[in-house]
Order: structure tokens, then sequence, then C-alpha cells
């Protein structure tokens, strides 16, 4: 910083630091001048983005990473996607989520989290088919799901009447997370509640 105070990544440098270590004020100042500095530099804005999304920051947060899905160079784009969908997801735009799963999607058919947020919005749309579809290709890439992706697992078997997936999904989902919310969950719409 003594030798060159105008490289911006070392304010992002900084502010990571600061973040790391609590002192948010102090974080999001270098964060600021990061971009202030260099308003090219994708990885600061993806990195201040995650800044504001920890604070609750959503309308920030999701600014932010406008920028950054612009930038067709930038090699964490399909992580900045998946980031603007959780951004969207927060600010009860499901459209707009999971268009940007679409496009992270597209470029990084792996990527377990966009499966799971997809097959999620297509079940609460009703669309049980395509929802199965996205769930399936995330249950083959995860070695172990979590306990909402086997409450998910549970509701799209039971939505398509497939009573072994069902209790497989269920069986699974006490066994591993019996103090989850999605386990309690379950065990109320078993209840009837």
């Amino acid at each position: 910083a003594e030798i060159d105070p105008n490289n911006a990544e070392v304010h992002e440098a900084f502010a990571l630091v600061y973040h790391s270590t609590g002192e948010y004020e102090l974080a999001e100042e270098s964060f600021r001048k990061a971009i202030k500095l260099d308003k090219s530099l994708s990885r600061a804005r993806n990195n201040y983005d995650a800044f504001l999304f920890s604070r609750g920051r959503y309308e920030e947060a999701e600014e932010q990473l406008e920028y950054v899905v612009k930038d067709t160079l930038y090699e964490a784009r399909p992580r900045a996607f998946l980031n603007l969908g959780l951004c969207r997801l927060q600010l009860f735009d499901p459209q707009g989520a999971e268009e940007a799963f679409m496009r992270s999607l597209s470029m990084d058919r792996t990527n377990t989290i966009a499966l799971l947020e997809l097959a999620q919005l297509r079940y609460d749309a009703g669309d049980y088919a395509t929802a199965s579809e996205y769930y399936q290709r995330y249950d083959s890439l995860v070695r172990q799901q979590s306990a909402r992706g086997l409450w998910l697992g549970v509701r799209l078997a039971k939505a398509r009447g497939d009573l072994n997936a069902e209790g497989s999904y269920a069986l699974a989902l006490r066994n591993r997370y019996p103090d989850s919310p999605e386990y309690q969950a379950m065990l109320r719409e078993q209840a009837g509640e």
C-alpha cells in the first residue's frame, strides 16, 4: 500500500482481511476504494457482493453482481451467476433467480447448488417433471445430500407417486439429519399439520 497506494488489488486484499476479522466498516471502505480505483476488477466486485450478501444487503449485492456477470472474461462468471440467483431469491424474484441459475448451469453443468435451486423453483411452480429432472442430476452429482435436498426428494417422490423413492429419501433424512428443520417439517406434514 505504501509503494502503490492506488493499487485496487491491495485495497481488495485489505477488505478481505477486514471482513474476516469483523471490521465491517473498514472492509466496506476498502472494497469501495478498490472498485473506485479499478471499475473492471470483477473479482473485487464479486468479493464485495459476498460481503454485502453476508450483511443482508441483497439489493446492493445484486447491483454489484450485475456488473460482474457482464464481464465475459471473468473466470468465476458461473459462480457470479449463481450468486446473482441466490440474491434474487432473497429479493423474492423467482423468475430472475431461475434465469441466473440457468446461466450458471449453462457454464458449469455440474453446479449442484444451481441444480438444487432450479429443482426447488420448479417444484414450487408445480412443474414436477422438470423439477425431477434437475433433482436427479443434482442427486447423481453429490456424494451425500443435504437435509434440504433430501426433503425436496421426499416431496418430489410423493408428487410423482413413487412410494419407494419417497420412503428411501425420508429414511435418509431421518437417519442423517434427525435434528434438522427439514426433518421436523417432514414430521409435521406426515402428522397432517
